[in-house]
This record gives C-alpha cells, structure tokens and sequence, in this order.
C-alpha cells in the first residue's frame, strides 16, 4: 500500500509540474483552485485508509479461522477496488497541494522591478566566488568576475527608494549578483558578506521571468532547452532576481536572527563557509607557489615548454580545490563549465555531488570511534543499549549533522532520513524491509518539498538505490561456483599462493563490480537522457576508475583533513598537506581525463525521449525489475516500438527541414535540420564586435589563461548548443556557420568540433591567404586546432535536396574603412531557400551583427528578396525601405530580458509605420525572443500566397 501511494504522489506532483511550465493551463487550474478541496480529499481519503487496514486484518482473521490461504470472494474484489479508489484519492490530493504550493509561491513572487535602498542579510553562503588571488607580481581571478547569492532583502525605510514603484514586502528572498570586474573596489566587503552578516546596498530588483502566453504561427512551435532558471529558482523559494548599483562598504555588521530556524542555519552556514575559506586560502598558497615557478620559467628562455605548463598548472589547482570543496561541504562554488563539462563527457558528473556512500561513510567512522570509546570508559551502557543500536543512533546523528553541512542534498536527505527509519525500526522491533524504508523517505520527501519530483538528483539518487537494491537480489547474488572459488581460496592449502589468491579475489571483484556498472548505465539510462540528452560513450569503463578513486582516496582524505583543520596550532598545517597532495593526485587524475577527450576515446551522444517514448521505457523497467506484474514477453514488443518511434519521426524530417531559433540576444544560436543534413548558424551580436573579443575584465602582466573567456564558451556549450544538439537528435554537423567575424564564436565551435563531428565551418572575415581571423585587434590570437574554416562571404552555397544555404552578404574590401566598418562588410546574411518538386519555395533571411552597413548593401547590390522567415538581433535597426523590399510575413526579433536588449524606438516606428503601410492583402507578425523563448519553425512552403 505504501508504494501505491508513493506512486500516486509522484504522479500527482508531476502533473502540477508540468502545468507550471504551461501558463495558460497553470492559469485556469489556479483561477479553479480552492483550498477547501484539499481538506475535503484530505478526509476521504483517511477514512478510506482506516476501511482499508480494517479490510485488511479482517480477511487475514478469516483466513486464519477458515485455515485457508485463499481470501473470501468478498474481499477478493473489494480490497483491489479500495486500493484503486485509495490510489485515485492520493492523486487528487497530491494535485491539490501541488495546486496550493504553486499558487503560494505565485504570490509571493515581486510583481514588478524596483530600484531601492535595502539592507540584505546573507543566510547560506554564495553560490559563486569571485577573488583576486596576488600572485608574485601579478593577480589572479578566481571565479568569473560575478558573484551571486541568495540574500534575504529588507527595505530601508529611510532611503531614497523609487517612490513611483511597487515597494516589495520585507523580507525578500532574492538572488542577487554583483558585478566585481567592473566593481573591483566591491571585493573586499562583499567577499566578508559571510552567513549571519548584513550590508546596507543600492539593489535594482527585477521579476522572474515566467512563460508567457503568446500565440505562435501555424508553422511555430516552442522549444524547452537546457536550463530552467525559473524552476531552479522556485526550488530554493526565491521570489526576485537583483543587481548590486551601490554599496555601503562601513555598514558590514553582524545581526541576531529572529528565529531559532534561522539560527541553526546560520550556524550550519558559517561552519561551510569556514571550511571554504581554509580550502581557499590552501589554493592561494598553492597559485602562489606556481606563479614563482611560471615567473622563474619566464626568465630562463632555454624553458619555454615549462613556462606553459606552468600557467595551465594555475587552472589545474583552481578545480582540483573546486573538486575537493564540493565533496567535503557540497559546494559547488568553484566548478566552473569546463571542469563539470569534462566530468560530464567522460561519464563521471554524478561524482561531483555529495552521495549516500559520502555520508555512510562518514557516520560509520564516528560510530565505530564512539562505539571504541564506549567499550574503554563506559562498558556498562552497553547493557542498556545494545551496540548495534548505539551505533545505528551514533550513524543518525551524524548523516544528520553532515547532511546538513552539505546543504541537506536529495542523496544526503535519502541516507539520513532511511538510516533514521531503520534505526527505529530496529529500536521498536519493528521489521521492515529496504523495499519499504526508502517508500516511506520518498512520499515524505516529496510532500515535504513538491518540487523535488522536478529534480534530477531525486530520481537519479532514488532509481539508483532501487536498481542497487535488485542488483544485490539478482545479478549481485554469488553463485555456487563462485562461493567454491572464494572457499578455495580460503583453504590451508591454497595459502601458499598468496598471489595466485590475490589475483582470482580481484578478479571477481572486478566482474562484480563491471556488472554493477553495466546494470546501473542500461536501467538508468532513460533518465539521464530525459533530463541531460547526453549520454557518454565511455562512462562505464571511467567510473571503474574514477569510483574507487574518489569513493576510497579523495573523499576520506578530504574529510580527514576537514576535521584536523580545526585542531589548534598543527590543525591548518595538517591540513594543508593532506590537501595538496589530493590536489596533486587530482591533478594526475584530470590530465587522464583531458587525455580521453583530447584523442577522441571519450565523446559525448545526443539523444531526446518524447513523452511517449519515456512511459515506455518506465514500463520496460517496471517489467524488468517487477516479477509477476505482466509478462515479461511484453518487454521484446516494447522495444520494438520504442525503436520505431524516432525512426518514424525522422522520416517527417527528411520531408519537411526544421529552423530552431535560441533566445541568447548576445549569440543567437539557430539549427537548420533537414534529414541527416544539420547546419549550426551562430551570430556574435555583442554592440562592439572588435572589443567584445578583447579579455579586458582581467589585467594581468603574464599571460595567464583567461578563465572567465573559457568559462563562458564552456557555458554557452552546456547551457544552449548541447541541449539544441540533443532536443534534435543531432549527432554530427554538416557544417557550421559564424556569421560574424568572432574570436569568441571561432573558440567556441573548436571546442565544438572536438567533440561533435563538423564537415564544414564558414567564418566571416577568415582570411584564407594568411590562414587567420582578419579581427581588427591583431593582438587576439586565434586558434584552429580542430577544423579549418573557410571565409564566409557573399555568393557562397551549399544545396541538397531542394534545401539551399546561401551567403548574401560578407565583402573583403581594400579600402579605408575603419574598424567598425570592415568588420560590418565581413558580416554574413544568410539566406535559406527550401523548395520541394511541387510546391513553392519557402525563404527564411537571417541577419546578424550591429551595424545596417550590410543592409545598406545588400539592398543597393540587389542581393535580397521578398522572405517569409526574417531573423534579427535587438540592436539592429529596423528600416521602412528594408521591410518593404523583404515583405516578410513574418519578423523574429532576438530581444533580451533587460530594458537594453530591447528594440530601439526608431525600429518600433518602422514596425508600426510598416504594419499600416503595407499591402492589405499582407499578412504581417511580430514575435519576440524574449516573450516565447526559442521556437522550432517548420520550413513548409504556403501555397496560398
């Protein structure tokens, strides 16, 4: 009973989850939503479950009087009926307090922006670091140059706050950044904005951005990619978004927290950021060390080789220090996209978040060092309270204390809250088995906090110790040959050769332990593509590593040498040693790492369940790990359909091709698919193209790796590229297009084409006679190290299958332009032309860049036509003369969400002059990025035009 109604919470929970991605169903079902409907079903369904238990023991009397395993007819179909109606009540009630946590949340969040003076107190530590580590003649940057926290915000009464505005009622819960390239003088108090202090500040507040209901074209539909920053944000309870304007630097002080809640999380809080501080202030050392190395190196001209691996070797410490923090606190502060990239290539990313074995680990320690000291000063308690239940309490109490040091993550909340259940059940004599144990943490959990089913680690964290659990009752099980094997190992006689022995346990570890892997990737399998689209190549052969490694080495040093940092005098000595020498072995381990995918060996594939194909696959698993449920003959025609399925929808592709537009205003990002055939188009619309590619936020004397540059081409993968890639089933690229001359964008798809096959690669403003990127800064070097570009310029075409790409712009001119100018002549406008055998062709125009010099002329040159599709950047403007020569039906503008990314008022009269202006007979819209997202248009010609 127990699962059935665990299940029909998670179905209810979901539903609502998934409506809160739909506003226009969220609406209705709030507007309907009564609070009395949740009391109601609240009821019902307890009376249900009394009726149900007293059914239950009721038959079971019965059967014992009647000395008959077979229940009355009676009962045989009323508790199956009650069991259905217990099911359908659960549900409901789960959707009603979905409903009720949704709307409460709703109503909290701050209606509109605001700009006021407000005191920010800092209950949990950053989500980012951002510091200026001093080298021997020089800094260095950690982290991206922003910092960002969850704040708690209380208006100043007293300040200058916009009166005109909607003042938001203390306390507020916002996420708030600070711009500390641009703020450098911001470092030093900010830095000290520990949990427990508070800070005077000029704050820019801003609604988070939800779906909005707005009407598509027919052959439009929206795109959900990568990473949903509304969802994250509703899970922490956050009802705003904020800027830093303004600080108060001599206003840092300590305050008293009003709750005794708060105070206990505020204690937890300083002790992780205590911890951060010791492991940081180890990788200032260590930075240090290795610039004098680097500076060493660089005035000895006969070691170039060195000097390079020396400034790589800064990097190296910065996430082996990231790896160490986020295992021993669960922050994740120093992780920057690189680093969770190549952990996530390789197969190992869920290595990086605290799991149950981190806490089991930890709490079996401390229970057996209790346990010891209980035998030696106190033997007598032991009659009172037998030592498996000291231990079991003593294992309690610390899972509980560490989960909460690592913020009471999904995995850390599952090992407490079953270690507790078990060791009350064990102390009551009360027998339940695991199966049931983790049911009842599941149905809490998930009560408790509805939007964990939305979470990846809760299902991740809970599929995991199911399929553990099958595991050791099924393929786990030794066989009676294997325990012949083990037995003659243990044989006086044997003993002799000990190596022999040592190589055969190994052995059979090793087979155990490659099956477990094997068992985990295929049942899991389902969902790391459901909510990643990526799945590795290799990851079952790296965790055969990469799990000892840290499971037995990183993680019990890492917490050993946590516990001694606090030790007086020799504590921060210890500990530093012990540090540096994971951060060397960590070092070892992420140079195999950058091995693999540098070669090849490690790659990533792309895939995207529908909603269909993923209630297959759960059904296939139910029948798989369920005996008895159906037969398991249905497994075979299951798989077949689930094969059938994509091949089917690829076969709408190769008829009709597809243009998915991203929603980044600074880089549009737009995948053409027809077929097999896939063209990734990227256009780099920063306002000053030539310094965009400058690294000025870091001003360093020696040439130290740009952090922040790598970082944010590591991001732009992750968060847009790979998530497109994945949602379309895209596993190679025909080619690639850079529509602006961009070092940035040049960067990026080298990364890209490591890991994804590319075929071709057009570049605005490649200069193929001197083999570079003609940039007007010549001083940004440029690097081609995984495919070779070709110049993108005007005339150039590729066609296939009534598909046509088409370059209608992009010069390289020998006059006197200035730099704003040349790079504005390079700019490629792209043209996309389907036209099928019967019917009439469909014309999408893509425009990039900043500048209308392009525009200008493309339309003196004649190179531009009427267009269906028009694509463009927010800060390019619109004229008159260029809608009328174009007469697209429809425009899609990539607006932002900022006040700055929006159109400027001269494009908005060319809108609204052209939607008066044009032919009656003309149909004409207007969509924009920042109100419908990224959208997917079918490319179908209209033969009615």
């Amino acid at each position: 009973m127990i699962w059935l109604i665990t299940v029909a919470s998670l179905l209810g929970f979901l539903v609502v989850n998934t409506l809160a991605n739909q506003p226009l169903m969220t609406g209705s079902a709030l507007a309907s939503y009564d609070a009395k409907i949740w009391s109601v079903l609240s009821v019902a369904l307890l009376i249900a479950l009394l009726i149900n238990v007293g059914l239950y023991h009721g038959c079971k009397r019965k059967q014992l009087k009647r000395a008959s395993p077979n229940p009355a007819l009676a009962y045989r179909f009323t508790l199956p009926l009650l069991a259905s109606f217990i099911f359908l009540l659960t549900l409901m009630l789960s959707a009603s307090y979905g409903l009720y946590h949704y709307k409460r949340y709703e109503n909290a969040l701050l209606p509109s922006a605001v700009t006021v003076d407000a005191i920010v107190e800092s209950h949990q530590i950053s989500d980012t670091v951002s510091q200026m580590s001093p080298l021997s003649n020089d800094n260095a940057l950690i982290g991206n140059g922003f910092i960002k926290q969850i704040l708690q915000v209380r208006v100043d009464k007293g300040g200058d706050a916009d009166s005109s505005s909607a003042t938001p009622p203390p306390p507020l819960t916002a996420l708030i950044s600070a711009n500390i390239k641009d703020n450098p003088d911001w470092e030093a108090t900010l830095s000290q904005l520990k949990p427990g202090m508070q800070l005077n500040v000029k704050l820019q507040l801003e609604p988070i951005a939800k779906p909005k209901p707005t009407s598509l074209a027919n052959n439009a539909k929206p795109l959900m990619l990568g990473f949903d920053e509304a969802q994250w944000l509703r899970q922490r309870g956050v009802q705003a978004k904020g800027v830093i304007i303004g600080i108060e630097k001599s206003s840092l002080r300590e305050f008293n927290p009003s709750h005794v809640k708060d105070l206990m999380v505020i204690a937890i809080e300083q002790l992780r950021w205590q911890l951060r501080q010791k492991i940081l202030d180890n990788l200032h050392t260590t930075l240090l060390k290795q610039s004098t190395s680097i500076v060493n190196a660089k005035n000895d001209t006969a070691q170039p080789a060195f000097q390079t691996s020396g400034q790589s070797s800064i990097q190296s410490a910065i996430q082996s220090h990231a790896i160490l923090l986020g295992l021993l606190t669960g922050d994740k502060s120093l992780m920057d996209s690189d680093l969770k990239n190549r952990y996530q290539v390789t197969g190992i990313s869920h290595l990086l978040a605290i799991s149950g074995p981190h806490v089991l680990m930890l709490a079996a320690i401390v229970s057996i060092l209790v346990l010891w000291l209980v035998k030696w000063l106190a033997p007598q308690l032991l009659v009172k309270l037998p030592s498996s239940l000291l231990v079991l309490w003593v294992s309690v109490v610390m899972a509980g204390f560490y989960a909460l040091l690592v913020g009471f993550e999904i995995p850390a909340q599952r090992t407490f809250w079953m270690l507790l259940l078990l060791t009350l059940s064990k102390q009551l004599l009360v027998n339940f088995s695991a199966y049931r144990l983790l049911a009842w943490v599941a149905l809490g959990m998930i009560w408790l906090e509805p939007t964990a089913v939305g979470q990846a680690g809760f299902w991740l964290s809970f599929v995991a110790v199911v399929l553990l659990l099958k595991f050791s009752e099924t393929i786990g099980t030794v066989s009676a040959a294997e325990i012949n094997n083990v037995s003659q190992l243990l044989a006086p006689t044997a003993r002799a050769n000990v190596l022999s022995s040592f190589v055969k346990t190994i052995s059979h570890q090793f087979k155990a332990l490659l099956k477990l892997q094997i068992w985990l990737f295929v049942w899991m399998l389902p969902i790391v593509v459901w909510f990643f689209g990526k799945v590795s190549v290799i990851g079952i052969l790296v965790n055969l590593l990469a799990v000892p490694f840290l499971g037995l080495v990183v993680v019990p040093l890492d917490m050993l040498a946590g516990v001694v940092s606090w030790l007086p005098v020799v504590g921060d000595w210890l500990s530093q040693i012990i540090w540096s020498i994971l951060t060397t072995l960590l070092n070892v381990f992420h140079l195999l790492l950058n091995k693999l995918i540098d070669t090849g060996v490690a790659k990533q594939s792309f895939f995207a369940l529908s909603q269909t194909q993923l209630a297959l696959c759960l059904l296939i698993a139910l029948l798989g790990l369920l005996k008895g449920l159906l037969p398991r003959m249905l497994m075979l025609p299951l798989a077949i359909l689930l094969i059938l399925l994509p091949l089917q929808q690829r076969s709408l592709n190769d008829n009709q091709p597809t243009l998915a537009v991203g929603d980044n205003p600074k880089l549009v990002i737009s995948l053409l698919k027809k077929g097999d055939d896939s063209w990734l188009i990227l256009s780099d619309n920063q306002i000053k193209a030539a310094q965009a590619d400058k690294p000025n936020f870091l001003k360093t004397k020696q040439a130290i790796r740009n952090v922040a540059a790598d970082e944010e081409i590591s991001s732009l993968l992750n968060r847009d590229i790979y998530p497109l890639l994945a949602n379309q089933q895209v596993h190679r690229l025909t080619g690639v297009i850079s529509q602006t001359p961009s070092v940035r964008v040049n960067e990026l798809v080298q990364q890209l084409a490591i890991h994804v096959p590319v075929q071709a690669y057009w570049l605005a403003g490649y200069d193929v006679e001197h083999s570079r990127l003609d940039v007007t800064d010549k001083g940004v070097s440029t690097s081609f190290r995984a495919i070779t570009p070709r110049s993108c310029q005007t005339a150039q075409r590729w066609q296939q299958d009534g598909l046509e790409i088409t370059a209608v712009s992009g010069w390289h001119l020998n006059l006197a332009l200035t730099d704003e100018q040349k790079l504005a002549t390079q700019t490629c406008y792209i043209r996309i032309r389907f036209k099928p055998p019967t019917s009439k062709p469909y014309d999408v125009l893509m425009l990039a860049g900043n500048s209308d010099i392009p525009m200008q002329m493309t339309e003196k040159l004649c190179t531009v036509s009427a267009t269906h599709l028009l694509i463009q950047p927010y800060n390019l403007s619109i004229k008159p003369s260029w809608l009328a020569l174009t007469k697209p039906s429809l425009l899609h503008v990539v607006t932002g969400t900022y006040k700055s990314q929006k159109l400027g008022e001269d494009s908005q009269l060319s809108l609204a002059s052209w939607s008066v202006d044009k032919p009656a007979e003309h149909s004409f819209e207007v969509l924009y990025a920042d109100q419908v997202g990224a959208v997917i248009y079918t490319l179908a010609p209209d033969d009615t035009d």
